[in-house]
Formats: structure tokens, C-alpha cells, sequence
């Protein structure tokens, strides 16, 4: 069985002005460059280590992007990030990520889970 390559998640502001605002804040925030830390910490032999581990966005996703929701809704758009087929299991970690910023900057925004799928989806769709 495939994994959907896909996940596209609809966000919904207050007003379409402010969803505006926010896909140009996403813009820099999903950029495929961007380096997103995490810290590691262990403890072997009781010796505590932390370590920052870097994560290339592009090297999990092909591409993140922010396009209109189909729906007559001008305030809602959707954001659809499409795995490498090589991730790593750390690619949902990395979306998480982006999605609470997105909750910390806008909290009166929405988020939805839109769509699962194995090919681009094109139209308003549902959970698969």
C-alpha cells in the first residue's frame, strides 16, 4: 500500500483580507530552503547530550504550497504539502511545525484537515 504523497490542509480566517495576510507570512515560513532545528536530547551511560539537528525543508517535501480554496469562500486557502517519496519518518514533525506557527500566528484561523491522496488534488476534495 502507497502513502499519499499529498496532505493538503484548509485554513480558514475571519476575513479574506486576513487570509491574505497570512498566505504572504506562509510564503517565507514554507520556502523549500528554509532550515527548521530540532533539539535532540539523550542521556547514555547518565550523561545528558543535547544536540541541534538541522532539517532542510526540500529535503522532505518536493513542494509546499498555498493556493485559493475552491470554494466561494475568500477567506479560506489551502496548504498542500507534497512528501519526497524518500522522506524520512521526520516529515510530519516538520509539518506539524508549520502548522502550529500558522495557529501562533493567526489564532483565529481554522485548520483542517482537506485531503490525503497519492496524486495532486485539483479540486475541493475530502479526507480520503
Amino acid at each position: 500500500m502507497q502513502r499519499a504523497i499529498y496532505i493538503s490542509w484548509k485554513i480558514t480566517s475571519r476575513s479574506a483580507q486576513e487570509a491574505q495576510v497570512l498566505q504572504q507570512w506562509l510564503s517565507s515560513r514554507i520556502d523549500l530552503d528554509r532550515v527548521m532545528t530540532d533539539t535532540v536530547h539523550a542521556t547514555p551511560n547518565g550523561v545528558e547530550q543535547v544536540q541541534t539537528v538541522p532539517h532542510r525543508l526540500g529535503d522532505y517535501f518536493a513542494a509546499i504550497r498555498v493556493v485559493p480554496d475552491n470554494s466561494a469562500n475568500t477567506a479560506s486557502l489551502r496548504l498542500i504539502f507534497q512528501r519526497r517519496p524518500d522522506a524520512g519518518r521526520f516529515w510530519k514533525d516538520l509539518m506539524v511545525n508549520i502548522l502550529q506557527e500558522i495557529e501562533g500566528s493567526a489564532p483565529t484561523a481554522t485548520i483542517e484537515l482537506d485531503a490525503k491522496a497519492e496524486s495532486e488534488p485539483t479540486q475541493r476534495s475530502s479526507v480520503a
